[in-house]
């Protein structure tokens, strides 16, 4: 009899334990797998996510969308820095594609292209001329291959060099406009306990090392591969990341720095300059009037002129999945996301909260943007020549895997430049 209770004792704890394991897993593949009510899931991805500075907005008007379109729920998957491209490609390789997503110009979406991933929007656009003529026209053909339109350019990007003018003041250094005024500054800001240059070797880090590329060879070198000039300008400018190194411009922990502590150092004074992109805008307060940008300094031998600057697109280029395209439910919505993350009103919403400069068309709303931003405005419209972001016209995979990584044993003297260049070439660097 004992026995009998003992056995059915042993019963019910083990019944117990697996309903509380049913019920615990249950909980746990809902965070992945959303429930069956009724709507329509769409998955979004792009770099904006963690500390990027437009990641609030973006989250913002996708609850602004859901309200406004209850049949729809987004599944917001965007990432910041480096963990965003690793991801979207092996969504795409594994076939798990996002429904919608962002993508700056470049090797990785003329690859997803060219495999059959991204939806063709041009009989949509032509069919909605309302809709593309709020693009600047100028823009569309950064997200046009082969005569077809596949993506929707919403955000405006350049590049400059941020400076903290507090600390060029206190120590009475000039701001550098050549790359011997640059090394003379970081002299004398190395000499004072002052970080010169926030760097760090990610690829996040390059910023600075895609400047001196844009510089030193021009828009027509910069942004054809296969001219016979790329490789020497590309290793010229490697050499030059080695005299900065040399002379103590970057932290001692850049090797290992992240983006955001890189970014840290500078917003905290720590490090007197940062190149940047116009996206790092949204990180400084608008009532900071210490912080100042100013064109990339010139090179003498350089075959950029002076006011020279990298310009271009963002990660903001959205484009929808051929998949998704495909499926008669999630078209419709995939199109109705698409025309709110590029309406006027959207574009306002960045402008306002970020300083985002916009191919969306909103002269009309008469924008009061942050001071950074205006200044931004005042270099485009003065710059001599545009260059594109140099790590667009060629293979990022390699650019990132091979050159970002190498660069760090370049500037120690651990591998040589020929080597790195030639073993990037190898890996298909140039191939596009």
């Amino acid at each position: 009899m004992k026995k009998d209770r003992w056995l059915l004792l042993v019963a019910v704890i083990f019944l117990s334990l697996s309903a509380a394991s049913c019920t615990n897993l249950e909980e746990d593949t809902s965070l992945m797998i959303p429930e069956e009510n009724g709507k329509i899931t769409l998955r979004f991805i792009s770099s904006w996510g963690g500390v990027d500075s437009k990641a609030e907005t973006l989250q913002e008007l996708f609850v602004r969308f859901t309200n406004e379109n209850p049949d729809i729920e987004i599944v917001n998957e965007s990432l910041f820095g480096e963990d965003f491209l690793p991801k979207i490609k092996t969504d795409f390789a594994s076939g798990n594609n996002p429904d919608v997503f962002g993508m700056w110009p470049g090797s990785d979406i003329r690859a997803l292209i060219q495999a059959g991933k991204v939806a063709d929007l041009t009989d949509l656009m032509e069919e909605n001329p309302e809709w593309k003529n709020s693009f600047k026209s100028s823009m569309l053909k950064y997200t046009t291959y082969n005569g077809r339109l596949y993506g929707l350019p919403f955000e405006i990007i350049f590049e400059a060099l941020f400076i903290n003018t507090d600390l060029f003041e206190k120590y009475n250094v000039p701001v550098p406009t050549t790359f011997e005024e640059l090394k003379d500054a970081v002299k004398v800001l190395k000499g004072n306990d002052i970080i010169p240059i926030a760097y760090n070797s990610f690829a996040e880090g390059t910023y600075l090392f895609q400047n001196m590329v844009a510089l030193l060879a021009g828009k027509e070198i910069a942004e054809n591969p296969q001219h016979p000039e790329f490789g020497y300008y590309y290793k010229k400018a490697m050499e030059c990341m080695q005299e900065l190194y040399r002379i103590g411009a970057f932290p001692d922990e850049a090797f290992t720095l992240t983006n955001h502590e890189r970014n840290t150092l500078f917003l905290e004074k720590k490090a007197a300059m940062i190149v940047q992109g116009s996206w790092f805008i949204g990180n400084i307060p608008a009532d900071d009037n210490t912080v100042d940008i100013v064109y990339f300094p010139t090179f003498s031998d350089g075959k950029a002129p002076p006011n020279t600057m990298i310009y271009g697109l963002g990660n903001g280029c959205f484009y929808i999945s051929a998949e998704s395209y495909n499926d008669e439910t999630k078209r419709e919505a995939s199109i109705r996301l698409m025309k709110f993350l590029t309406s006027r009103e959207a574009a306002v919403e960045f402008a306002k909260q970020t300083g985002m400069m916009s191919c969306v068309d909103i002269r009309e709303y008469q924008i009061d943007y942050n001071r950074l931003t205006r200044k931004g405005q005042i270099l485009i419209n003065n710059s001599r020549q545009f260059v594109g972001p140099p790590d667009s016209f060629i293979d990022r995979t390699v650019w990132e895997e091979v050159i970002v990584i190498g660069m760090p044993y370049v500037l120690e003297g651990k591998l040589g430049i020929d080597e790195l260049y030639n073993k990037a070439v190898k890996a298909g660097l140039l191939s596009h």
